[in-house]
């Protein structure tokens, strides 16, 4: 989309029609839409269930036995058509009149109103199309008119809902802003309208004419994971090519298997750890390109997962079972009977069982729970709870005893490239007298690790140069820096005000500065002056904290801080940054007035108990202008986001799982007779 022009969102997602629903055994299945000129003033497209005429005098849908037709009302006539994005394979028709014809992914218009283009595109089961405003050109000037539906009306959620029969069609609502030259973002206000004469328009809030318009979010990919029973992802990420990796847990025997996975079989009624790689984006029909399950034989609980560059996962979870697969270079190739940590290694390049390059248990004899895995150079790095006096520390642990506490955090460095003994390179408790959770662990660039969670230790072991070296009561979030080789804390410090405090991850940008995220119950919670929002909403919001480990003075140490959410609790799971040093959050919110810009949900659904949410914060921009994109992820059901991911261009990854449908007004609808499905929502902001 160019910077000089605007989509006002449109696209046109088919509801409820027979053939339509992607079947269950085929959840990704979305081909795309390949627009025909017929001559140059008549162009078609078609769909699964549908085909689309497009001619000067408005744009024809047969849908089934019905038909639907949009025009724009005081329009160009004269309107040329051009395609754009050619394919590389033309469409070829055989039988009498044999024909080869170009097809192309997108359609425009040009010059439908004065300044005003429409762009068509689509993906599966979706016509998507947009408005294109050129700066100074007036969006009044649009107004769209349905023929054909036995009723039309406003959603709930501003889009426009076209009844046909016992079926429907239902147009997304628009969604605006305005990117300044600075790079700034400033939303725009946008909603349909119902004209007088019947037709749709749309009407803005203030903006300045003189910019463009660029209407988003543009969404790219939308599907589940599912089979019959119940699917949770933990997390998500990708490698240098762009594919896309999620692992979680699965009830479901009949969990899409694909391609060369670890297992295909699901070998009991417990709960069977799922690895995925899938290329959302592809315009072919290999979406999902390497899944299956990773499990022993009575079920296994995966708790952590990351990816490397290279397409390998690693692991970390526990286990009941003696038969749980290892590796013979494992640091632990016996569980002695009872439950054990695990952490192992899939390279998803090689196939099958082949991809298993290193596995272990791990931990003491008693209750050891990994929480959170990070790799940097080769090494892993795991952090979880343990309760186990016989956890195996190296000779210069930090910490060699169990502190004493309900339960105390361990850190571990492993090398997968060693073997045995030799594997387990750095290991030391971590904690104080009270409970010490763990939930986060991160690497910097400069091979400075750091971990994170929350603690009920006054004792906690602190820094001189901590932000916050005392416990402010009620569970404080931490943040604590350690040299494994040399076993020192590098920087330790208490996060949180006079109520419960948790951070749940964190990362390290490119300067050295730590980004946490988390919630705070705490009306005192430290924030900034620049804070997005200087006071909780609610009993229980989100936050976004970024801290300077290297500042001396503890004064300078909080370089930005702020609460996120409404007036009931929001919970963040998941925490990325992109080049520009903007954070992405996602996870959960029983906050009906969650703070939402640009949405794709702008509202939850008033049934709702638990909503997902993903949100955009720009630390470096002014107060009011901070809050880049924010939206629920709602649906009937509830929601969760778990993992969140953006890549080089700007896309944004969102997984979660899901009870009822979260994509009602885009498409597709959640297989029928499932139970809590993952979901996988790709969206962009430029």
């Amino acid at each position: 989309m160019r910077l000089s022009l605007v989509g006002l969102a449109g696209g046109l997602c088919f509801v409820a029609f027979p053939g339509l629903a992607a079947p269950s055994s085929d959840v990704y299945a979305q081909l795309p839409l390949r627009f025909e000129a017929l001559d140059a003033h008549k162009w078609v497209a078609h769909g699964p269930g549908f085909a689309v005429g497009f001619t000067q005098d408005g744009t024809f849908f047969h849908l089934g036995d019905r038909g639907l037709l949009l025009t724009l009302e005081g329009r160009d006539r004269s309107a040329r058509f051009e395609g754009l994005d050619k394919s590389a394979a033309p469409t070829n028709y055989f039988g009498r009149n044999s024909r080869s014809v170009d097809a192309f992914s997108r359609l425009r218009q040009t010059g439908v109103y004065p300044g005003i283009d429409i762009v068509y595109y689509g993906k599966g089961q979706n016509l998507e199309y947009d408005f294109e405003l050129a700066p100074g050109a007036d969006p009044s000037q649009i107004r769209m008119r349905f023929e054909g539906a036995d009723s039309i009306r406003l959603g709930s959620l501003g889009q426009v809902i076209l009844g046909l029969g016992d079926r429907q069609v239902t147009q997304n609502p628009p969604v605006v802003y305005q990117r300044r030259r600075s790079g700034e973002i400033v939303g725009v206000p946008a909603s349909y309208v119902t004209e007088a004469d019947g037709s749709i328009g749309i009407t803005l809030g203030s903006y300045d004419a003189s910019q463009a318009l660029v209407v988003d979010p543009t969404v790219l990919f939308t599907g589940y994971l599912a089979g019959t029973s119940a699917e949770v992802p933990i997390g998500i990420g990708h490698d240098k090519n762009g594919l896309i990796y999620i692992a979680g847990y699965s009830y479901s025997p009949d969990f899409p298997t694909v391609g060369t996975a670890y297992t295909g079989f699901f070998l009991s009624s417990n709960q069977q750890a799922f690895t995925t790689v899938m290329n959302p984006l592809t315009t072919g029909d290999d979406i999902i390109t390497y899944s299956g399950f990773f499990t022993g034989d009575f079920g296994d609980y995966l708790k952590a997962m990351t990816v490397d560059d290279n397409g390998v996962f690693y692991l970390a979870g526990y286990t009941d079972d003696a038969n749980f697969p290892v590796t013979p270079n494992g640091y632990l190739t016996g569980n002695g009977g009872v439950r054990r940590s695990f952490v192992s290694v899939i390279d998803t390049k090689l196939p099958g069982k082949d991809g298993l390059t290193y596995s272990t248990f791990f931990a003491g004899t008693k209750t050891d729970i990994p929480t959170a895995i990070a790799v940097a150079g080769g090494k892993i790095y795991l952090t979880g709870t343990t309760t186990s006096d016989d956890y195996p520390v190296t000779p210069n642990a930090y910490q060699s005893t169990l502190p004493g506490g309900t339960s105390d955090a361990f850190l571990a460095e492993i090398d997968p490239s060693q073997s045995g003994i030799a594997s387990l390179v750095a290991s030391t408790y971590l904690g104080g007298s009270g409970q010490d959770v763990p939930r986060s662990i991160a690497v910097g660039t400069d091979g400075k690790l750091y971990v994170a969670g929350y603690t009920r230790s006054g004792d906690w072991p602190t820094t001189a140069n901590s932000f916050r070296p005392f416990y402010s009561g009620g569970g404080d979030a931490f943040l604590t820096g350690l040299d494994l080789s040399a076993m020192t804390l590098t920087y330790s410090t208490f996060l949180g005000g006079s109520g419960q405090d948790q951070a749940t991850k964190i990362l390290v940008e490119s300067s050295g500065h730590v980004g946490v995220t988390g919630f705070t119950m705490s009306d005192n919670f430290p924030v900034t002056p620049n804070a997005l929002q200087s006071t909780p909403a609610g009993n229980g919001d989100a936050f976004l904290t970024i801290l300077d480990p290297s500042a001396q003075d503890f004064t300078k140490a909080l370089v930005y801080s702020t609460y996120f959410g409404g007036t009931d609790g929001d919970v963040p799971y998941d925490l990325r940054i992109d080049a520009a040093g903007k954070y992405y959050l996602c996870g959960y919110t029983l906050s009906l007035d969650l703070p939402v810009v640009n949405a794709l949900a702008p509202a939850s659904d008033p049934g709702n108990s638990i909503d997902g949410f993903v949100a955009v914060i720009d630390p470096a921009a002014s107060p009011l202008k901070a809050l880049i994109y924010s939206s629920h992820i709602t649906g009937p059901g509830y929601q969760v986001a778990y993992g969140v991911d953006v890549d080089a261009k700007g896309n944004i990854y969102v997984t979660g799982t899901a009870l009822g449908d979260v994509f009602e007004t885009t498409g597709p609808f959640a297989p029928p007779d499932t139970s809590l499905n993952v979901f996988l929502m790709v969206f962009s902001l430029l």
